[in-house]
């Protein structure tokens, strides 16, 4: 397909070519410029002219004594065209990836200008912005009066956030770029449902439902008879320290996991010790037919809350005891050090990360292909284990809540 589309791309520049020599020899080369349509340059959609497009689109220009093109302006935002394809008739040119839209400005003129040597021109264009897209929330079991951001891309002129229960939020703060809008948590009670974001470009759904703790997506909460939520139990009484003491780790319900531990050297595979697993009954969770699913259209989710800097070490996310994720959020941070400030963030990982055993190595291998393939008969068997490799923990200090399985595709 790329290859017929470069093809196409040559032979519409010969053709250009050959009209400008025609029109240089036969054309009044002094008439103002005009246009006839834009269209993308796309050979099967040459039919369709349109009016508006997204930043960074490859466009085609058609009208009469286009040549002599000085320069182009989206919005006042100058665009870069090769002037060895500009002819008479046509002219290639790329929109800017940063002209201004109405997402940033509202008074954009919306208006391409076409400036040649023989006078200039207008053209009504409207710089569109894509819909918004959200990519993760910072807690999704946040408690009521705690501030939630949510990340993604494009996220203008938002005009309300609709929240479980059909709560609309319309108090928002957002930041120019438009990937980080921010609101404070009302109380949902125990109304359970996906975030919805109303912008005027179109609307977003989160990838998993907030205030999801205790439903039956919940591998466990933590939670045996203490109050603040329903119980999800399921742990299997040894590893990590559970505890319900919110002065620790403030923000939560009920009870939680934490794995306090230190001086751990390099190379210490000793899981078992000193708080360092997550250990939990088998569950069974799900219906005959969703294990068939693609394991990407399922994730791991949990909230968790770092006391200490994370910054060496791997915590061993394991399913079946055969597919394991080898989660280190360190590697991504920009100083090499994890942290959430002591409060809780909510952690996803798609199933189709979670790999095999290779090379003695556990989560290198193959990938789950299938939601299936980290069952076992049907049944969830997780848990979680932290060791060293090359570097080693000086002092480790993080608390886990919520262990979930969601659908999120």
């Amino acid at each position: 397909m790329k290859i017929i589309k470069n093809c196409w791309l040559q032979v519409v520049m010969g053709l250009m070519m050959l009209c400008y020599v025609a029109c240089s020899k036969n054309g009044d080369v002094s008439a103002p410029p005009s246009v006839t349509k834009i269209t993308l340059l796309d050979s099967t959609l040459q039919d369709s002219s349109f009016t508006k497009a997204l930043p960074s689109t490859l466009i085609l220009v058609t009208g009469q004594n286009l040549h002599g093109m000085v320069k182009v302006l989206f919005n006042n935002q100058e665009a870069y065209f090769n002037p060895t394809y500009n002819t008479s008739t046509h002219l290639i040119i790329l929109i800017p990836e940063k002209a201004p839209t109405e997402a940033v400005d509202p008074n954009v003129p919306n208006k391409i200008k076409f400036v040649t040597t023989h006078g200039d021109f207008e053209y009504s264009f409207v710089l569109d912005i894509p819909p918004p897209s959200i990519s993760s929330i910072s807690n999704e079991n946040a408690l009521a009066g705690d501030s939630v951001f949510v990340n993604g891309s494009s996220m203008y002129l938002i005009s309300k956030l609709v929240l479980p229960g059909n709560r609309e939020i319309t108090d928002l703060t957002t930041n120019p770029a438009g990937t980080r809008v921010g609101f404070v948590m009302p109380d949902l009670g125990s109304d359970t449902g996906r975030l919805v974001m109303h912008a005027k470009y179109g609307i977003a759904r989160s990838d998993g439902p907030l205030n999801d703790h205790e439903s039956g997506d919940v591998i466990s909460n933590l939670t045996n008879d203490e109050p603040g939520e329903k119980p999800v139990f399921n742990w299997a009484w040894w590893g990590a320290v559970r505890t319900n003491d919110a002065t620790l780790f403030p923000g939560t319900r009920g009870a939680y996991l934490q794995s306090v531990f230190g001086s751990v050297g390099a190379k210490d595979g000793g899981w078992w010790n000193d708080n360092r697993s997550g250990n939990f009954n088998d569950v069974p969770m799900f219906t005959a037919g969703i294990p068939n699913a693609e394991a990407g259209n399922y994730a791991l989710k949990f909230e968790m809350n770092t006391k200490e800097a994370w910054s060496a070490g791997i915590m061993v996310l394991r399913f079946n005891d055969k597919f394991c994720y080898r989660y280190m959020p360190y590697l991504a941070a920009a100083d090499g050090k994890f942290s959430t400030k002591n409060k809780w963030q909510t952690v996803t990982i798609p199933i189709s990360q979670f790999r095999q055993t290779a090379d003695g190595i556990e989560g290198t291998g193959a990938p789950a292909a299938m939601f299936a393939d980290v069952l076992k008969n049907g049944v969830v068997v997780f848990g979680y284990r932290f060791i060293t490799e090359e570097d080693p923990v000086d002092v480790y200090n993080a608390a886990f809540d919520n262990f979930r399985i969601i659908k999120i595709k």
